[in-house]
């Protein structure tokens, strides 16, 4: 056939999205022409539809839109040429493809859906040839990617001149026929397919990527990123399922039966690529990479745990194994570093931030991270502190001041090279013990407490002072304040004692205020200067809590006054907003979830740092961290300024200011009755020195009374019920009733109630509901912090064969400390309770029969423990001896059973000394005396183990019904 010029005379326009060889065979079988008969009619003569389906050059562009008059986009968009370097790659100086970015499949052919090629007459889009099309979303199948017969990719789209005629067929050379010039011929459109459920996940998937390859050029960047996601993704899932699969999650079970149950097909090196393994791995990457699905982020574990049966070497860490996704981009390598967050240590969370809501790669200079340090003190903000701080129960040996050097030299690892491990960031900072530091972080506070808070914290933290930066250079503080160049105006000092009435102390006092003056400054605790005495340092604890609010301020002017005589214009302390850091469950308390005013009133209540953490539910250290970061303090008297003044002179009385004032305590005298005790409080001074005041300034002075006022609802009977029995604390009791804990205090004493210690570990009885009433001599025993410890020593001792002999079975080998117990139970009792006058035989070891249990009716009439007049619990049970006190021994008791026996028992016990720690000769004088005594005594029953009877010992051979019982 031959045309002369102009368009051909038979127009065929392309379908939407059709491919460029589809329409080029559609064309030619339109005119009864083969494909290449068509391009040499219309001028194109040598070109080959393989290399136009790629990419159109002018010449071809021309002579299509002449010829056919349809336009150049039209005629780009039927080529792969919008998907160059998206979905594949095509050589930029010839037209071949090379690798494509996902999926090793090859382009140059073309997959198939074989209900769509019935449909549309054997023609077909341009998507079915790009690596990502593996479902059609018309007919809900898997498309095909080999011929039903010849089982090689199929040429649906030529037109030969040998035939076949029919459309959707494949024109492949056939296999069996010798010539090879023969087509396949197999209907394509009547191939087997793979339905998909509608609501399943491989449609969703696939209409999901065709969205992205339709993306136009400024959202490609985003569309070319996910994709290299998914392919990441679905390559290691189709790998996972050959190694891992009996850890797979159900999702994988139920994409794997969508897909037809088979398992997809595997190389060496790499995965199969046909649509099959396609729409399986693209499907879960889909439910992996979108959060929504039930087992999104279940998925998204298993596929790291696949990833890592991949790796051949020993098993890596968290920096290797996020590593091996850097080609997919930033967002799953940070994806990645989140989910290993939990299996890595806390140096390699901070570095790569993993535990952050934005995990990334380390890339930061060290000299980033100098001038990180010059942007962090010392020791950690308090206010971070308190947040980073965990609530210990247990506050012995807590080192908080070593824990905030650790927080602050763990503040320059994020970001870091792993040359800057945390040896050597302190010394960027000044700290050099290291060790005792990073312990403190990591054994010692947070030992049984998570991690995550602290690692996510601080990783914000320092990411945002990079891009932030702080209003204070920490490193030229550091180098500029020291003791010796810290300056303190002690005349000005002079005045303020002079105003409330203080004393201005010696050179502990001024080193004291140097300290805390030095603290303002630089933002850490120093050590004690040279010669301060060996409670320079609890000083320093307690005056941070209990300093007076007038010294505080005086302190804050001081340290501004330093600054601005070194040319510093900066704010004197400064802490990171708390906007800086989120997501994030403080273990401690944030300082904005206190309110100023409340922690101040509480505070004017409380006698000790202690009782003040008990109300609030924190540690005694949030307390004074609290009291660092708001200037606030107890109002009882410190000591840490020393005794205060009860003489002043008329020189000091007229610089008075404030509630010392002569006119303001005046007033509150005379005028509000206010009473010494709580003019003092308020004054932040002794009661003492308001006398001495008032005396000054002849004010009157009300007469003592012998007691204090009565109140209507403050009672013996309340008190008792509720500091007694119910062991509330008097700080409470004190705060209910509206009055200081001194007045309650001083009650108590007065009604001769028992006054129990402030120490917070207390386990006294007073809190189990007994059903009777402690005698006196067990409350005067349980009076104290360790009153369980005191009873079950005391019903352990007995059944050894001397008190060494117990105190290396139940007390640690501490000989003399159990000795010493013992003594201490006894003085409280006000008896003896454990007799040292006699020593058993021991048992003997070859009769075991005569342990059995003698006849109720043989214990005699006069047997203490049997008498029916003793305590409750008397009369039950077998005498006890040393030897055999078999409730001692079993360790089983209850507490109201062990209250119970030690009511009703009188427990004898021999020592290697006597009762009165005379030697062996004494002793045995004494064991004789004793022996004569037990045989003029009525006989107890036999006690089991022994070959002989034991008599019962009581204080001083009196019945315990003559003290009442303990």
């Amino acid at each position: 056939m031959a045309w002369i010029g102009g368009s051909l005379p038979i127009s065929l326009m392309p379908l939407p999205g059709e491919a460029l060889q589809s329409w080029i065979g559609a064309y030619a079988r339109r005119l009864h022409a083969t494909n290449s008969a068509f391009l040499d009619a219309i001028g194109l003569t040598g070109a080959r539809t393989t290399q136009m389906a790629l990419r159109l050059t002018e010449a071809e562009a021309d002579a299509l839109h002449h010829a056919t008059g349809i336009p150049r986009p039209v005629l780009t968009a039927m080529t792969l040429e919008p998907y160059d370097g998206l979905a594949v790659t095509i050589h930029p100086d010839r037209r071949r493809l090379t690798r494509p970015p996902a999926w090793r499949f090859s382009a140059a052919r073309s997959r198939y859906c074989p209900a769509c090629l019935a449909k549309n007459a054997g023609r077909g889009p341009v998507l079915w040839r790009l690596p990502w099309a593996f479902a059609c979303p018309t007919h809900r199948t898997v498309l095909l990617d080999f011929c039903p017969d010849c089982h090689r990719p199929p040429h649906p789209w030529t037109a030969r001149r040998l035939g076949p005629r029919s459309i959707g067929v494949c024109t492949r050379d056939s296999l069996t026929n010798p010539t090879g010039r023969r087509p396949c011929g197999a209907d394509l459109s009547q191939a087997r397919v793979l339905r998909l459920p509608e609501t399943g996940l491989v449609l969703p998937a696939q209409q999901h990527v065709s969205t992205l390859l339709a993306s136009d050029a400024c959202q490609r960047p985003a569309a070319l990123a996910e994709l290299k996601q998914l392919y990441a993704l679905a390559w290691r899932i189709l790998r996972g399922l050959h190694t891992v699969a009996d850890r797979a999650p159900e999702v994988v079970r139920t994409a794997l039966a969508e897909c037809g149950g088979v398992l997809p097909q595997l190389t060496d090196e790499d995965v199969g690529h046909d649509a099959h393994n396609a729409a399986l791995g693209t499907a879960l990457a889909h439910v992996a990479l979108h959060p929504g699905h039930r087992d999104h982020d279940a998925l998204f574990d298993w596929i790291l745990e696949a990833d890592q049966s991949l790796h051949k070497g020993p098993r890596a860490n968290i920096g290797q194994r996020a590593g091996r996704w850097s080609w997919s981009g930033p967002a799953l390598v940070e994806r990645a570093l989140a989910h290993l967050d939990r299996q890595a240590t806390l140096l390699a969370r901070l570095r790569y931030a993993s535990a952050s809501p934005r995990p990334r790669w380390p890339t930061l200079p060290a000299d980033t991270i100098v001038l990180r340090a010059a942007l962090i003190p010392s020791m950690l903000w308090p206010g971070w502190t308190m947040r980073m701080l965990p609530r210990l129960k247990d506050r012995a040996n807590l080192r908080v001041g070593t824990f905030r050097r650790g927080c602050s030299s763990f503040l320059l690892l994020p970001g870091a090279p792993s040359e800057l491990n945390f040896e050597r960031v302190g010394p960027l900072l000044g700290n050099h013990q290291i060790h005792t530091d990073r312990d403190s972080v990591e054994r010692r506070i947070y030992r049984q407490h998570d991690l995550t808070p602290l690692a996510s914290t601080l990783a914000q933290l320092a990411y945002a002072l990079d891009a932030h930066g702080a209003p204070i250079d920490y490193a030229r503080r550091r180098a500029t304040f020291t003791y010796a160049s810290t300056t303190f105006d002690h005349h000005a000092f002079k005045r303020l004692c002079s105003q409330h009435g203080w004393r201005t102390g010696q050179e502990h006092r001024s080193s004291l205020l140097r300290w805390y003056l030095l603290m303002l400054l630089t933002g850490e605790m120093h050590p004690p200067p040279s010669g301060a005495n060996t409670r320079f340092a609890w000083n320093c604890t307690e005056f941070r809590f209990r300093a007076p609010r007038a010294l505080r301020s005086f302190l804050r002017r001081q340290a501004e006054d330093n600054l601005a005589r070194h040319g510093i214009d900066e704010p004197l302390t400064w802490e990171p907003p708390n906007s800086w850091v989120t997501g994030v469950t403080w273990p401690g308390t944030s300082p904005t979830s206190l309110a100023a005013s409340d922690v101040r009133d509480l505070l004017s209540t409380v006698t000790s740092v202690h009782e003040a953490g008990d109300a609030l539910g924190l540690t005694a250290e949030h307390i004074r961290l609290y009291c660092d970061l708001a200037d606030i303090s107890t109002t009882t008297p410190s000591n840490a300024i020393g005794n205060l003044s009860n003489q002043l002179t008329p020189a000091a009385a007229e610089v008075r200011q404030g509630i010392l004032a002569p006119e303001e305590l005046r007033d509150l005298y005379e005028n509000q009755q206010r009473e010494l005790a709580h003019i003092a409080q308020l004054a932040s001074c002794n009661p003492d020195t308001v006398r001495a005041l008032l005396v000054h300034d002849d004010v009157p002075l009300r007469p003592r009374p012998d007691r204090l006022p009565p109140r209507p609802d403050i009672t013996r009977v309340w008190l008792h019920r509720e500091y007694v029995e119910k062991r509330r604390p008097m700080a409470e009791l004190a705060r209910e009733r509206r009055v200081s804990h001194y007045h309650l205090t001083t009650l108590a004493r007065g009604w001769q109630l028992p006054i129990r210690s402030t120490e917070r570990r207390y386990n006294a009885i007073g809190y189990l509901a007994l059903p009777w009433t402690p005698s006196p001599a067990m409350q005067a025993v349980t009076a104290c912090p360790t009153a369980l410890d005191r009873l079950q020593t005391i019903v352990q001792v007995p059944g050894h064969s001397s008190i060494a002999a117990a105190a290396r079975a139940v007390y640690d080998g501490r000989d003399g400390a159990l000795r010493q117990r013992i003594t201490k139970v006894e003085k409280a009792a006000g008896f003896r309770i454990i007799d040292r006058s006699a020593t058993p035989s021991p048992p003997p070891h070859t009769d075991t029969t005569s342990s059995a249990r003698p006849p109720r009716s043989s214990a005699s009439p006069t047997d203490p423990v049997r008498n029916p007049s003793g305590p409750p619990g008397a009369g039950r049970g077998k005498p006890d001896c040393f030897r055999c006190v078999t409730y001692a021994q079993s360790g089983s008791w209850e507490r109201g059973g062990l209250v119970r026996l030690l009511r009703s028992r009188r427990v004898a016990h021999p020592s290697r000394r006597g009762a009165g720690g005379e030697r062996p000769a004494a002793r045995g004088n004494r064991l004789a005396e004793s022996r004569q005594r037990a045989a003029a005594q009525p006989s107890g029953p036999r006690c089991p183990g022994h070959s002989r009877r034991h008599s019962v010992i009581s204080r001083a051979g009196r019945g315990p019904a003559a003290h009442g019982g303990l």
